[in-house]
């Protein structure tokens, strides 16, 4: 009875007579999900559970271990190299850099407030460039990013070195500068279907553009303007 209820739980009500050869990749992982929580354990360990899947099945399954995680309410430690991955099925994530915790907090916060390069790294795509402090006041600098200045706020001690965290959707493209804004040239560009991918030349180097006005395009070798909002750029600590 409690096989045929857990069963039920992971949408695999009336598979209870197949072989394991009979059932889909999803299905299989499914039935592993099963064996997991068939004993009401205390704490669940999924590591690396949807690496032999494809990207569609992954999807859909990891959608079904975050539902029955929810219904039991049960404690999950899920190890991932996936940072997708990790911050969909996730309520805290812990980011380990050589054994030690890098940085630690909900989804939202690891990706949008990253503390350090490699977290801002890992999490994501992100851009991580050079930049100097010019003048501080409480915790506002001010920053000299190539031609621009800006105002960046950081509850961080900094040094006069420091690096800028710039998502690549965050960031738009233009023919003409607005108020933050830096020059660049086209070095690459990418239709992914909902959006457009840029790869552009400037002088605090290579930045990745992703940007989901698929009407505007723009060309290689075409000279064009970063537009930056402050509020989304993040101060690393060098």
């Amino acid at each position: 009875e409690k096989s045929l209820e857990t069963l039920k739980l992971v949408n695999l009500e009336g598979y209870e007579n197949r072989m394991p050869s009979e059932l889909s990749g999803g299905q299989q992982q499914r039935v592993a999900v099963a064996r997991a929580i068939v004993l009401k354990p205390k704490v669940l360990l999924f590591d690396e559970p949807l690496s032999n899947l494809d990207a569609k099945l992954r999807r859909q399954v990891r959608e079904d271990i975050r539902e029955i995680q929810q219904k039991l309410g049960v404690t999950t430690i899920y190890v991932t190299h996936d940072q997708e991955e990790a911050l969909a099925i996730s309520d805290k994530v812990i980011v380990m850099n050589n054994a030690i915790i890098a940085q630690q907090g909900s989804p939202k916060e690891l990706y949008n407030f990253p503390k350090t390069k490699f977290v801002a790294n890992f999490i994501g795509d992100a851009n991580v460039v050079k930049a100097k402090i010019i003048n501080q006041n409480n915790n506002v600098y001010e920053i000299q990013l190539a031609e621009m200045k800006i105002n960046i706020k950081s509850d961080q001690k900094l040094e006069s070195s420091v690096s800028v965290s710039l998502r690549p959707e965050k960031i738009t493209i233009s023919k003409s500068p607005e108020e933050n804004s830096i020059h660049a040239s086209v070095n690459n560009a990418s239709f992914v279907g909902n959006s457009y991918q840029y790869i552009v030349n400037s002088k605090v180097g290579k930045i990745y553009v992703v940007s989901s006005d698929t009407n505007e395009i723009f060309n290689v070798g075409e000279n064009v303007y970063l537009n930056f909002d402050e509020k989304e750029l993040r101060l690393l600590d060098d």
